[in-house]
C-alpha cells in the first residue's frame, strides 16, 4: 500500500507561485489515503513516512501533514454523525417561519431559508413585452 515510485516528489514545490489549494492537493490526498486504507500500525507508519519525506522534499513543513490529517479525521468524524441529516428548504415569511422551523431542530432535518425576493424574481418582473400586432382591433 506504498506509494508508487513513479509518483515520488512530484507534487507542487512549496516555493512555486500557485494557489495554496493547489499546493496542498496532493498532501491532502496522501493524508487522506492514510486515514481511509484499512492499514495496519506499521504500514500506516511507513506511509507516513514516506509522505513527510515528499514533504519535506518539496519545501513544506512537515507538521503540515498532521494539521491536514487533523482536519480529515474531523470531518470524516462530522459526516458520519451526520449521515442521516437531510436539508429542507422553507420560504422564510417572518417570524412564523421561525416559530415553524423551531420545533425541527431537534430532528434530523436541517433548515435552509428561501426567500421569494431574489434577482431572478426582480429581472423577470422588470421585462416588458412586447405588444403582440395581432392584438389590435
Amino acid at each position: 500500500m506504498l506509494i508508487k515510485p513513479t509518483t515520488t516528489d512530484t507534487i507542487i514545490p512549496n516555493d512555486s507561485c500557485r494557489p495554496l489549494e493547489q499546493k496542498f492537493a496532493a498532501i491532502r490526498y496522501f493524508a487522506s489515503r492514510i486515514h481511509t486504507y484499512n492499514l495496519n500500525h506499521l504500514q500506516e507508519q511507513k506511509e507516513i513516512d514516506i509522505v513527510k519525506q515528499l514533504i519535506n522534499n518539496n519545501k513544506y513543513n512537515t507538521s503540515l501533514l498532521n494539521r491536514i490529517g487533523k482536519n480529515i479525521k474531523q470531518r470524516q468524524r462530522y459526516e458520519q454523525e451526520n449521515q442521516n441529516q437531510r436539508w429542507v428548504n422553507f420560504t422564510y415569511i417572518g417570524r412564523e417561519t421561525r416559530y415553524i422551523t423551531n420545533h425541527l431542530k431537534n430532528t434530523y432535518l436541517k433548515v435552509a431559508y428561501t426567500t421569494n425576493n431574489n434577482l431572478r424574481k426582480l429581472l423577470e418582473m422588470q421585462e416588458t413585452q412586447k405588444p403582440n400586432k395581432f392584438d389590435k382591433n
